[in-house]
């Protein structure tokens, strides 16, 4: 590997490439990294977060539920972590082409793209919300053969997984990186994750008279207006950034 390194390093500052390694462009520019840092913030949060979500909510359950919601809250996590992963995967193979569009100012492709990955999304999280809905202890067995166990998750998974409309944050956030709007993505985030869901995991037990079910109900219901929150503000920052775009070309 060492060898192969050192050849591939030679290569590129040989004369062989058009695209050579100089020194002059190996300089830090601040113009350059912060944008860079800005962008990846978002996604930083999104992960970041997720430690101090998962210790706020085994606390809760483990007050109102005992070892087994927690021991459910741990198959409902790998669920949705397996759930996400084709959404996430959606975005990220979009977001070149949205980026690419943008910076040529070729609106009409940014919209289309846009369009593409939102309906993309949005019919994933619909059908995996209804399968999910129809066969929860088959999610829920394959993690777990325990009789006790996989029941509770069945039922936990029914609430806790209602990310119907999810497929409209992912391909929102994933726009917002695409065409640099790095304040709105991190606010997107945010938002979420410590303004909705880490309040509502503490508050919803004290309004649901079944104390477990309302620690699982705080991620439903964070979700729904996250979302709605997500769509109105890109709406009008998506369509300042398209106005922008048409005025620079």
């Amino acid at each position: 590997q060492a060898v192969s390194c050192i050849w591939v390093i030679h290569f590129l500052c040989g004369k062989k490439t058009f695209l050579r390694i100089q020194k002059k462009y190996l300089r830090p520019e601040a113009a350059i990294i912060l944008p860079c840092l800005g962008l990846g913030i978002s996604t930083f949060v999104m992960q970041a977060s997720e430690s101090v979500i998962s210790v706020c909510f085994n606390a809760s359950l483990l007050r109102y539920g005992g070892d087994v919601a927690v021991g459910a809250m741990t198959i409902l996590t790998s669920v949705m972590q397996f759930a996400m992963l084709p959404l996430q995967g959606i975005g990220q193979g979009a977001q070149p082409i949205t980026s690419y569009n943008y910076g040529a100012k070729n609106v009409d492709r940014v919209k289309k793209t846009f369009k593409l990955l939102l309906g993309i999304s949005l019919a994933y999280s619909v059908s995996f919300w209804v399968i999910l809905q129809c066969f929860p202890a088959l999610f829920a067995g394959i993690f777990t053969s325990d009789a006790t166990l996989a029941a509770f998750t069945a039922k936990a998974l029914r609430i806790y997984c209602g990310r119907l409309f999810f497929g409209i944050q992912i391909a929102c956030q994933m726009t917002f990186v695409a065409i640099g709007s790095a304040l709105c993505s991190v606010i997107v985030a945010v938002v979420r994750k410590f303004v909705l869901l880490l309040p509502l995991i503490y508050l919803m037990p004290h309004l649901i008279s079944n104390k477990t079910n309302g620690v699982y109900f705080a991620e439903p219901i964070a979700d729904l207006i996250a979302v709605s929150f997500t769509a109105i503000l890109f709406a009008f920052q998506f369509k300042k950034a398209l106005q922008k775009c048409k005025t620079d070309r």
